[in-house]
């Protein structure tokens, strides 16, 4: 693959453009839910390969939570976690996915449906649009997930079941 091609398919993705590097370590929040919110920031992502239908990021990002009694979301809390973690990202427009080690040690892929995200699935599409796209999705953003993935030229994508891979980088021999 020339050097041209990844340029330019990286473009057709989204690129991460200077206003996506801003979001590196910036705090982001996540899902809000059953008087809890979900927090992460991005501490690093590297492109560790790509094909004709996308490009895989490696990212490490941190998580934390926040408790909210009685779902009070726009006051501030206290967080606390702060763990490191290591995750892949499939930004694709055919197939975007989120891929990680379970507890067991295996890999597993996620087909994301970004448009509309079942509540498990929410706070992966957040960090996606993050890695992917450099924006903020989400709670309190104007942003919707329907509206991203049209501003962004996805087609519908339709979820699919999880399925284990030997590594991430499987999901570019597909």
């Amino acid at each position: 693959m020339t050097l041209a091609y990844t340029a330019a398919l990286i473009a057709s993705i989204g690129s991460l453009t200077s206003s996506g590097a801003a979001l590196s370590a910036e705090l982001m929040q996540g899902r809000c839910r059953m008087d809890y919110c979900a927090w992460f920031s991005i501490e690093s992502r590297d492109m560790v390969g790509s094909n004709a239908n996308g490009a895989l990021f490696m990212v490490i990002s941190k998580e934390w939570t926040s408790h909210h009694p009685n779902g009070s979301y726009d006051k501030r809390r206290p967080k606390t976690g702060g763990e490191a973690s290591t995750g892949y990202y499939f930004c694709s427009k055919t197939k975007p996915s989120a891929i990680w080690q379970d507890d067991a040690g295996s890999w597993k892929v996620a087909i994301l449906n970004l448009a509309s995200p079942s509540g498990a699935e929410e706070n992966a599409v957040i960090e996606y649009f993050a890695v992917c796209h450099g924006v903020q999705s989400g709670h309190d953003t104007s942003d919707t997930f329907d509206a991203l993935t049209k501003r962004f030229g996805y087609a519908p994508v339709q979820a699919a079941d999880l399925r284990d891979v030997a590594r991430p980088e499987d999901i570019l021999k597909e």
